[in-house]
Formats: structure tokens, sequence, C-alpha cells
């Protein structure tokens, strides 16, 4: 029972980003008189019916903004990874003391005998 309780309490903390713009918009909703009264930019004129939603909109730019900073942060100090390497910018012209490494292994190919007891019984049709 505990481990579950860790279980959805940790993976509810790794949600958290996803529900910081959610959480501006539960926040107009339930303030929403408030902020169309001491906080829209549009106040003084009624007939724009704005209701805050100015409000809403630079916030949730505002938010947007902090995450494209932060992920595009996060981007320039990751590490550089190579999965590929291109070889034919290398240079091993200098490279006089070029050793040949020695050989591990030697493979030969046998040659399959054709007396087999199996080549009387699988040949190809006879026309």
């Amino acid at each position: 029972m505990v481990n579950k309780v860790i279980a959805i309490l940790l993976l509810f903390l790794l949600n958290i980003p996803l529900f910081s713009k959610w959480s501006f918009v539960v926040y107009y909703q339930v303030n929403k008189s408030y902020i169309a009264k001491e906080l829209c930019i549009n106040r003084n004129k009624p007939q724009l019916h704005c209701d805050g939603k100015c409000f809403l909109a630079k916030k949730l730019k505002a938010a947007e903004e902090k995450e494209q900073k932060a992920t595009s942060e996060k981007l320039e100090k990751m590490p550089e990874i190579v999965l590929f390497f291109d070889n034919s910018h290398v240079d091993l012209s200098g490279l006089s003391s070029f050793e040949e490494l020695p050989k591990l292994h030697s493979f030969s190919y046998l040659e399959p005998s054709y007396g087999s007891p199996l080549l009387g019984i699988f040949q190809p049709p006879k026309i």
C-alpha cells in the first residue's frame, strides 16, 4: 500500500510541469470577476467583453516563454553524443609506423563431400 502511494506521488511530481498552464486557466475561471474588474487591461472598455481574457493570454504566453527558455538552456548544456564517425576526414598519411595487427583466427572453407547418403534421396526431378 505504501509503495502504491509513493509511486502515485512520484508520478504526480513528475507531471507538475505539464499542469502549469492548466493552473493559470483554473485560476482564471475561479477568479474571473476579480480579474475582469481589477487586473484586466481593457476594464475601462466593457464593450470589448474581454472579461480578463487578456490577463489569461498574457500569463499563458509568459509561461510558454519560460518553458521555451528552460528547454533551450537544457539543450545548450546537454553533452553531444556521437553515434556515427565519418572517417573520410581522417588523415593517416602522417603515420609512418603503422603496424598491421596480427591475425587471431584463420578460417577455411571445407567443401562438402558428394558421397553423402542423402544425395540419392534429394535429387532434382528428371524430365
